[in-house]
């Protein structure tokens, strides 16, 4: 059987497609959501039947991608996966309680796996990583906190052409290092806002304005401190303190 490939145009055509899916459903979710009309259950059915529509289609593709080795492909999948995690992050932020599962795990396991969902990533920028890790375990939520650092990871691998990405742990503090593009002085006090896009984010057409809004959400849900320190065209460091309310165990 003859193997089909998809055009450089008809792959634009897909994620075009697919923005224009997210992008809609977004605002009526948003929409809906402000308002107070959407109830908890109507909310659940809307998300089954949103994550329905999006997910079948990326299943589908996902294995042709991977059956013809085509890493482009594979990597856009992964960016329209992450924008579907962060809209369904962001209603579930706004419901009166969060599914938090507050357990023991190795923070170096949890890193390496995220940095293991981006290697393509690295391979096709040509970024170099650097781990720098004290693994211990610790209490919290691994769910959450993982989003929180796909959320930052993804953000310097974006904005970051050439040079490294370093991710650190020691004495309960998590960096997440790059030397990228970095931010502007007077944009940093707003990057936390919804929606807010810098300068930054306007190289990413696809660029949802919600990353950092989320982190900053959920960061302060869970009781963790972290700052931003960048410079512009120098590169930025994120970092978390995550032993303000987590529990480190020896």
């Amino acid at each position: 059987m003859e193997k089909k490939s998809f055009s450089f145009f008809e792959k634009n055509i897909y994620e075009r497609h697919l923005k224009d899916i997210f992008e809609r459903k977004e605002k009526e979710i948003e929409n809906l959501r402000i308002s107070s009309k959407l109830r908890q259950n109507d909310l659940e059915n809307l998300l089954t039947i949103w994550t329905h529509q999006i997910k079948t289609p990326l299943s589908s593709i996902s294995l042709i991608s991977e059956r013809e080795e085509n890493y482009d492909i594979k990597r856009e999948l992964i960016r329209i996966d992450d924008y579907i995690a962060s809209i369904l992050s962001f209603i579930k932020l706004g419901q009166d309680s969060l599914d938090y599962s507050f357990k023991s795990f190795s923070i170096e396991r949890l890193i390496k796996d995220i940095v293991k969902r981006y290697r393509s990533f690295f391979i096709h920028k040509n970024l170099k990583l650097i781990l720098d890790i004290e693994d211990e375990n610790i209490i919290s939520d691994s769910k959450w906190l993982g989003l929180v650092l796909e959320q930052v990871l993804f953000n310097a691998i974006k904005y970051t052409d050439k040079g490294f990405i370093k991710i650190s742990y020691h004495n309960s503090i998590l960096k997440i290092e790059d030397s990228g593009i970095g931010i502007k002085k007077e944009d940093l006090k707003n990057i936390n806002k919804f929606g807010f896009s810098g300068d930054s984010d306007k190289r990413d057409a696809n660029s949802t304005g919600i990353g950092l809004f989320l982190v900053n959400d959920i960061l302060k849900k869970l009781g963790y401190e972290y700052k931003i320190d960048s410079k512009e065209k120098e590169g930025t460091v994120f970092s978390i303190n995550l032993k303000k309310s987590g529990i480190i165990e020896n």
